[in-house]
């Protein structure tokens, strides 16, 4: 434990003395290492709260880094975010008193990056690593969760991964997790990566690492399919309909091209399939499971306006109960529209639908302003990849699970930091401080950029 401690703490202060430069090559770095997190399980090689130390060595960082002054993060959904963390914090305190902390960590505690773009805008090629990173990372985390379908359950066992917890099954079917801890953020990961690298390969398909998204999109395609996660193939659906309506609209036609072939062969295919395989990948039983909790769960909702209190339902208050014992019955809503409902009341949900409606708001106006083929691509990947996530959050507690907060928050910073000049375009929350020009054409300095 000694040694894991250590680590982390070498882990922290280098992260400190990179993001002291630059805090964008810390969170870039973070977002780089934060997919093998689920690692640790079999591999200890740091303490388990090594990310959040991460996320705070950066954030620190900041205070001692150079404030750039050519770029702004359009990013006006913050005020409302943190009054939703205050209304969560006063609601968590009221509630669970001294265990309040945890809670609170789980629900708001990655807005911190977000916080952190905000004062150090992503350049273009801020932007341009990233993708590279979420490759690189997202084809890692295919191959071993592939591996895993060959290496079977038993052999995950021998390894230190544990039944019912890392290793499921759904029918004949072994879920695969990759370098996670469970197969949720796998397949969810791998529906971020496909939709924000490959809206990127759109935006430049001369360039190599488009080229080589093409050939990988498969493996992480197959890698999601093997993760058995449902809402992730709905929330990459979603994600491809919007890059395909907001800017590539070739891809509409190629996406219905596939989906009748697909329908086509499904009756085929499933007459063919002897061990309930596809059987397995299209059941609908699970959401029949959720749907009857959740009829009898929704009435609690609306008349309770202010909600029972954060962290009283979802992995929020099993992390309550395991270090203080169970102040209030544990539920697993499986919505994360239904969490924010019973802990914040109908208040919260409607707050934190003003968070997403103003974040999507902002980034469909960028895509209009921007110039760069790049960056534009970039901010439609990321709406992407935000409305995905909104549909996949009524099937999963999706800001629950780690690392999907993470990116979620800052992918839509790292989004909206534009030049200034395109910034002062979107209308209603120009930046302060050096004037731009009437007719919204960049500086010199934003061009370069």
């Amino acid at each position: 434990m000694m040694t894991a401690i250590v680590v982390t703490a070498v882990v922290g202060v280098l992260l400190f003395l990179v993001a002291t430069r630059r805090p964008q090559w810390g969170l870039i770095t973070v977002a780089a290492l934060v997919p093998f997190h689920g690692l640790l399980l079999i591999m200890p090689a740091a303490a388990p709260f090594w990310k959040e130390a991460a996320v705070l060595a950066v954030a620190t960082a900041g205070f001692f880094a150079p404030r750039p002054r050519e770029r702004f993060t359009v990013v006006p959904w913050l005020v409302p975010a943190l009054v939703l963390v205050l209304v969560g914090a006063v609601s968590a305190l009221v509630v669970l008193g001294t265990a309040a902390a945890f809670p609170v960590k789980i629900a708001f505690f990655y807005l911190i990056p977000a916080v952190v773009v905000y004062f150090f805008p992503f350049t273009r090629a801020d932007k341009d690593l990233l993708v590279s990173v979420l490759m690189g990372t997202g084809l890692f985390s295919a191959l071993f969760g592939l591996w895993q379908q060959v290496a079977g359950g038993y052999r995950l066992a021998t390894l230190g991964y544990e039944w019912n917890e890392h290793i499921r099954t759904a029918g004949p079917l072994l879920r695969s997790f990759g370098t996670f801890n469970q197969p949720f953020p796998f397949g969810f990961y791998m529906m971020l990566v496909l939709t924000v690298a490959g809206a990127a390969a759109l935006a430049q398909p001369g360039r190599l690492r488009s080229r080589l998204f093409w050939v990988i999109a498969p493996i992480l395609l197959l890698a999601m399919a093997s993760s058995v996660v449902r809402a992730s193939f709905l929330g990459l659906i979603v994600a491809l309909v919007v890059v395909g309506v907001v800017l590539y609209r070739r891809l509409l036609g190629y996406f219905a091209a596939v989906l009748v072939v697909a329908l086509l062969l499904t009756p085929v295919a499933l007459l063919a399939d002897r061990q309930g395989v596809l059987a397995t990948m299209v059941s609908s039983s699970s959401l029949q499971q959720r749907g009857g909790h959740w009829s009898l769960t929704l009435p609690q909702m609306l008349v309770r306006p202010f909600g029972g209190g954060l962290g009283t339902t979802g992995s929020s208050a099993e992390k309550v109960a395991e270090t203080v014992g169970p102040l209030v019955r544990e539920y697993q809503p499986d919505n994360q529209y239904l969490k924010i409902g019973l802990e914040l009341g109908v208040w919260g949900l409607f707050l934190y639908g003003v968070v997403v409606v103003v974040a999507i708001v902002v980034l469909l106006r960028l895509i209009r302003v921007q110039k760069d083929a790049f960056e534009r691509g970039f901010t439609v990947g990321v709406l992407g990849v935000t409305v995905a996530a909104c549909a996949a959050a009524a099937f999963s507690t999706y800001l629950e699970i780690f690392p999907l907060d993470f990116y979620f928050w800052l992918l839509l910073a790292c989004a909206a930091s534009v030049p200034r000049g395109e910034a002062a375009l979107v209308g209603g929350w120009s930046p302060a401080g050096r004037p731009v020009p009437r007719n919204g054409i960049p500086s010199v300095v934003d061009e370069k950029l």
